[in-house]
């Protein structure tokens, strides 16, 4: 008889050493926890670097569009007439009538003005355009000009218009809006 009692305290004893206590339970939860909030803050880095890499594109082409533009018309470049730095007046639609090439810088500067800041008369955006999108085109010394495209890629609300990009020994203050510069010399 006295066998038959350790034997069911033998297998008590060796049920309660193979089992997890809460403790460990909690524990393995607890790390658990922490490398799911690790995956999900890489995921929202992730995002925001593709979000930031979509601007700079966008920037990129939106900059080099203007380009072509200008390339199209020099005699109207260095006549200063792509020179500005926000939306000009309603030119005429050189697309359903003939311009002159003054006339068709006006359009071209006003079709680029939109595509940047993506606004359209009747209050919609255009997909794909930057936010606090801003576009200029400045004439530097000669016949340097350059293409800015500024944006605020962090949602802040920023307004500053100074551009980091401008000046390669400049660090970007956070109230800045990112910008691309493009230099053309004609």
């Amino acid at each position: 008889m006295s066998n038959s009692r350790f034997a069911s305290t033998a297998g008590w004893a060796a049920s309660r050493e193979s089992g997890f206590t809460l403790i460990e339970v909690l524990v393995a939860l607890i790390i658990l926890a922490i490398g799911v909030m690790g995956v999900a803050a890489l995921q929202m880095s992730t995002y925001r670097q593709l979000q930031t890499s979509h601007n700079f594109a966008a920037a990129a082409m939106l900059a080099g569009n203007m380009g072509d533009r200008m390339m199209a018309n020099p005699a109207q470049v260095l006549a200063n007439a792509y020179n500005h730095t926000d939306a000009s007046s309603t030119p005429k639609d050189c697309a359903a009538n003939t311009c002159t090439v003054a006339e068709i810088a006006a359009y071209d500067v006003d079709q680029w003005q939109t595509r940047v800041t993506g606004d359209i008369d009747n209050g919609t955006k255009i997909p794909g355009s930057l936010p606090a999108g801003v576009g200029s085109v400045v004439r530097g010394t000669g016949t340097n000009f350059n293409v800015i495209v500024r944006w605020d890629d962090d949602l802040s609300g920023s307004t500053d218009t100074d551009c980091a990009a401008q000046d390669p020994n400049d660090v970007q203050d956070p109230d800045d809006l990112d910008c691309f510069v493009l230099t053309m010399t004609f």
